[in-house]
């Protein structure tokens, strides 16, 4: 091809068709220009193809990590409003002096395990850390992502301060020497505490704590936090439902 095209000006210069040969030159521009304007657009487009897949793959990667976290927040949220409930329950025990020791100690001890929420931001810190965050170009979705990790850290100071105050009263003298440890298996297993060979030791238990002001205070300081808590989960629940309804729609469109 390019033998031919020099043929061609040799030809123009021989004849000495100046006019002509200038005009050829200037089309022969006119061609390199646009083939190298079509073989940047392809460039382009592969780039852009290439940049879109990896934007899918990231998507794709928030919604499934969104889902986790959907069923984990279910999960948590069924957790903190039963604590919330027993909580309660023992406080209106104390208040009205009334003890049925079944009822008081399964309260009691679904209030000792401490479920702790963690979040799956495997795709979220990847983007942040690899400086891809532009590759997000739904500024909606970006915005909902990085509105739901700062719920996730308000979620985990909440946490924290739960887990502080509950270590300062169960693990101290006047809790640990009124309570029996092997009731969590009782109350895991569904057992009647009524009808356990310790029954004397927790009715005697029960009883300390029916009057001792340092453990109602400790109910109403967990209720208090678990009411603080309970609406950032559910709204960080709505968040996730929402950012994968987003992601899923964009997924469609692209």
């Amino acid at each position: 091809m390019i033998k031919f095209f020099r043929k061609i000006r040799q030809k123009l210069l021989a004849e000495n068709r100046f006019n002509k040969y200038v005009l050829y030159a200037l089309g022969e521009i006119v061609l390199v220009v646009i083939g190298i304007l079509i073989a940047l657009q392809i460039n382009n487009q592969n780039e852009l193809r290439k940049e879109q897949g990896i934007t899918n793959k990231y998507l794709q990667g928030f919604v499934d990590d969104l889902t986790v976290d959907r069923s984990v927040l279910d999960t948590l949220l069924y957790i903190r409003n039963k604590q919330h409930v027993c909580a309660d329950a023992l406080i209106k025990s104390v208040e009205r002096k009334e003890i049925h020791l079944d009822s008081f100690y399964n309260n009691y001890y679904y209030l000792f395990p401490f479920y702790k929420f963690s979040p799956n931001t495997n795709t979220l810190e990847e983007v942040l850390n690899s400086s891809q965050l532009r590759l997000i170009t739904d500024e909606n979705i970006k915005t909902k992502l990085l509105e739901l990790r700062s719920l996730y850290s308000r979620i985990k100071v909440g946490e924290e301060h739960v887990y502080e105050d509950r270590t300062v009263y169960l693990y101290n003298h006047r809790t640990l020497d009124h309570i029996e440890f092997n009731g969590l298996y009782v109350n895991a297993e569904n057992k009647s505490f009524l009808k356990s060979k310790d029954v004397e030791q927790y009715k005697k238990d029960a009883e300390y704590f029916m009057n001792d002001r340092y453990f109602k205070n400790f109910m109403n300081l967990l209720k208090f936090n678990l009411d603080y808590q309970i609406p950032i989960l559910v709204e960080a629940r709505k968040e996730c439902n929402l950012i994968i309804e987003l992601i899923n729609a964009k997924l469609k469109d692209d």
